[in-house]
């Protein structure tokens, strides 16, 4: 399994930030351009929420994503799990932190494990570990624009 872990401070409160991330169209509001993601159905926001994507690479590569939150700590920490989709195993951790004085630590901790084997291995050492690193900065330096406008 590999895993991926970034913190951002964001000049935000803490109830801020966590509420962000519950709201599943800031998900595309983040989402970098070479990513084109659509909700095909989602939940209310809680422990339970169900979110089904339709997530497109490079604009033509389709995946469908099943996911849901298994852990909803508000304003502690949120986590979703892939129930069906393109990873084989996958499961995000968003951490938040008081800081004090309205700043919010945010820590994502993706882990993840690809599908094919050796294969997998192989893209995740040319393309899919620098593919995730850029993903989640972007995600990160977004949410904090749009939280500290």
């Amino acid at each position: 399994m590999h895993s991926f872990t970034r913190n951002i401070i964001i000049r935000s409160p803490i109830e801020e930030v966590f509420l962000f991330h519950t709201d599943v169209n800031n998900l595309i509001r983040i989402t970098p351009p070479f990513i084109k993601v659509i909700v095909e159905h989602a939940d209310p926001a809680g422990q339970g929420q169900r979110v089904n994507l339709l997530v497109k690479q490079f604009g033509f590569i389709p995946m469908r994503m099943h996911m849901e939150f298994f852990l909803f700590d508000y304003p502690a920490c949120l986590a979703d799990r892939q129930v069906k989709g393109p990873f084989k195993k996958m499961v995000q951790y968003r951490y938040f932190e008081d800081m004090g004085g309205g700043y919010t630590r945010m820590r994502d901790v993706f882990e993840y494990e690809l599908p094919f084997g050796r294969l997998g291995k192989l893209a995740h050492s040319l393309l899919i570990r620098k593919m995730i690193e850029q993903m989640f900065t972007h995600r990160q330096n977004i949410t904090k624009k749009l939280l500290e406008m």
